[in-house]
């Protein structure tokens, strides 16, 4: 959903921070990166350890990272992936929640801007809504579900006419078996998920799947991250990825061999997810947004973001080529026709 800049609020201090910083750029890791990470907060599922992994992590796409300060004190480490021409995206994009970039208190949006570059960046299980600040673009809200397991997550299920079906693949998947983390499995799912919804040759579909590879395996060490697979015997048919946040767990990417969609192994592997959630105490289960048959699921409790920031001499650089690409193809029929 898109969402007019109006609905959200203006803050100051965001406006004007970037002025004051500087930035310097590493296309490979150095020594004052790691000094600058340990005078910065650390994420609970984060570390900076991790987050150096991440921004070192050999894969499809180009990287680079910015040491951001002010009057030579650092304030954020950004570390980014190439995701187009010339448009950049966070490292822990969609990999991590409620992290952009290791920054300090009031300075992650300041830090965005000093970049001068076009980024991508998913404002996603973040305490407020973003700051509008100018040379933001496409700013969208997308409503995401949830779960408190301070209720009964069944009784929902029969309010929303949807645990017949729950019950019904249940029945169906009764020969089969749930496991957690057996080895390998994060890989599994995460590899056969990015070759199908790219369409494409798994090493080249996906510019973050090494990351979200490195991520899930470097977290599941932690206890911070768990992998339910449904198997046939030894074989994986069905899986999905959780990385928890806080007292929360987070769905992550979910994948299902087609040959046993009769069996509704996707149903039933969400199913166990939540079944798993409830047994560990987790407080809540975000299944995120985006796909319509999540509201039968969980209900909507909240939105996550995405936007665009970029100067604002890229922005009329790129609308100036979007006009020009019009008189570009009027001219060449032209020609076609004299020649």
């Amino acid at each position: 959903m898109r969402t007019s800049t109006r609905a959200l609020n203006r803050g100051g201090p965001y406006l004007t921070a970037h002025l004051r910083l500087s930035v310097r750029w590493f296309n490979g890791w150095d020594p004052a990166l790691d000094e600058a990470l340990r005078l910065l907060p650390e994420h609970d599922c984060c570390p900076h350890e991790l987050y150096g992994l991440l921004v070192r992590n050999p894969g499809s796409a180009r990287k680079r990272t910015a040491l951001v300060t002010e009057r030579g004190v650092p304030v954020a480490v950004a570390g980014l992936r190439q995701i187009g021409r010339s448009q950049w995206e966070p490292v822990t994009q969609w990999l991590v929640p409620g992290i952009v970039f290791p920054a300090r208190p009031g300075y992650l949006v300041p830090a965005l801007r000093a970049l001068r570059s076009d980024v991508s960046v998913a404002w996603w299980r973040m305490n407020d809504a973003p700051p509008v600040v100018r040379g933001m673009s496409n700013l969208e809200s997308t409503p995401v579900h949830r779960w408190s397991f301070s209720e009964d997550f069944e009784g929902y299920w029969r309010k929303m006419k949807h645990f017949k079906t729950v019950q019904n693949k249940r029945n169906r998947c009764r020969d089969f078996a749930v496991a957690v983390n057996p080895p390998g499995s994060a890989r599994w799912v995460i590899e056969n998920w990015s070759a199908r919804w790219n369409d494409q040759a798994v090493s080249t579909s996906d510019p973050s799947l090494a990351d979200r590879i490195l991520l899930a395996e470097y977290l599941e060490g932690c206890g911070k991250h768990y992998t339910l697979v449904l198997l046939d015997g030894t074989k994986p048919i069905a899986g999905a990825t959780n990385t928890v946040h806080g007292s929360d767990l987070v769905a992550g990417v979910i994948y299902r061999e087609p040959e046993y969609d009769r069996y509704g192994v996707g149903d039933r592997i969400i199913d166990s997810v939540f079944s798993f959630a409830a047994e560990h105490g987790f407080a809540m289960l975000d299944i995120g947004g985006g796909h319509e048959y999540k509201k039968h699921w969980a209900p909507q409790d909240g939105e996550r973001w995405s936007f665009t920031i970029c100067p604002i001499e890229r922005v009329v650089g790129k609308w100036l080529l979007r006009q020009q690409q019009p008189i570009y193809r009027k001219a060449k029929r032209i020609l076609r026709r004299i020649l």
